[in-house]
């Protein structure tokens, strides 16, 4: 189940709609709709000479939806101020172990929505042998990610921009689990956004009379309701992990809301519950997609 369309000309046909009932709210719609279908930001960020650039070339290559990835300057350059890590996503890259300035930079960052790259991987531990440097890399990762307070992963970052093998014989340059990595915390950006663009809708509608029937149609809408979905995982990471496979048929997708209906009892908040009811309403919706039935 994947996060609804972020650039569906349904939330612009939304917003054209509210403003000529109701001017100010369609104001307020659209700058919300705006701020949801802005572009993600990774920033990736590290010390002089651990390959951002590369980080961010290898990033750019494998195209991650919904973002933009940009570098920013360098930090703990003598006489220059660090850069602000304000990135909706930071990736921070390392060369061989995390530093003291490694460690005050991230301090402030949220693991869920941050990661160190142990970049140069290929370079790591006595060992040329690929599987031997692989596992000696893999391993020190899991010391920056002690040590520095965040996820790591390993990255042969030359490796992965040329998109290629190279002398050190494995062709898994380690992007695949970089890129699932950023993607993931990408996806969770924008299903946060996405609770923040229907609390404003719904906050519209009670405060517009005019306006009232358009977004509550809107509200009740596949999109809408996947929108919240993606947003009640947010919620329920426990159950997630879980959960059953995304469904490919109609019968998959009743079998996947009948899962989150049995969750239901087992929520000790009210919060929780309301996120179940979301994600099974959700897969109702897809079950009659799939199977062809009309919805709403």
């Amino acid at each position: 189940m994947g996060t609804a369309d972020a650039g569906g000309g349904i939330l612009t046909d939304l917003a054209a709609e509210v403003a000529a009932l109701d001017e100010a709210a369609g104001d307020r719609v659209r700058a919300a709709v705006a701020s949801f279908r802005a572009p993600v930001r990774v920033q990736t960020a590290g010390r002089s000479g651990v390959g951002r650039s590369t980080v961010v070339a290898a990033l750019t290559a494998g195209g991650i939806d919904g973002a933009v990835v940009e570098e920013s300057d360098a930090v703990d350059v003598p006489g220059a101020p660090d850069p602000v890590l304000d990135g909706d996503v930071v990736v921070y890259v390392l060369v061989e172990a995390v530093r003291d300035a490694d460690r005050d930079a991230v301090r402030n960052l949220d693991p869920a929505q941050a990661l160190f790259v142990l970049n140069k991987a290929d370079t790591v531990g006595a060992s040329r042998e690929p599987a031997d440097a692989w596992a000696t890399a893999t391993a020190r990762a899991a010391e920056c990610s002690d040590e520095g307070g965040l996820p790591a992963l390993p990255l042969i970052g030359l490796l992965a921009s040329a998109g290629t093998s190279s002398e050190f014989g494995i062709s898994e340059s380690g992007i695949g689990a970089v890129s699932a990595a950023v993607a993931g915390r990408v996806a969770r950006v924008r299903a946060h956004r996405g609770e923040i663009l229907l609390n404003t809708l719904r906050s519209q509608a009670a405060r517009s009379l005019g306006s009232r029937d358009v977004l509550e149609r809107y509200l009740a809408c596949d999109h809408a309701v996947a929108l919240g979905a993606a947003a009640a995982r947010l919620h329920l990471a426990d159950c997630i992990a879980d959960e059953p496979e995304p469904p490919r048929t109609a019968a998959d997708a009743g079998r996947c809301a009948d899962w989150w209906r049995a969750q239901l009892a087992r929520q000790p908040t009210a919060r929780r519950r309301r996120a179940v009811v979301d994600i099974r309403r959700h897969y109702v919706r897809v079950g009659r997609q799939l199977s062809g039935s009309p919805g709403t």
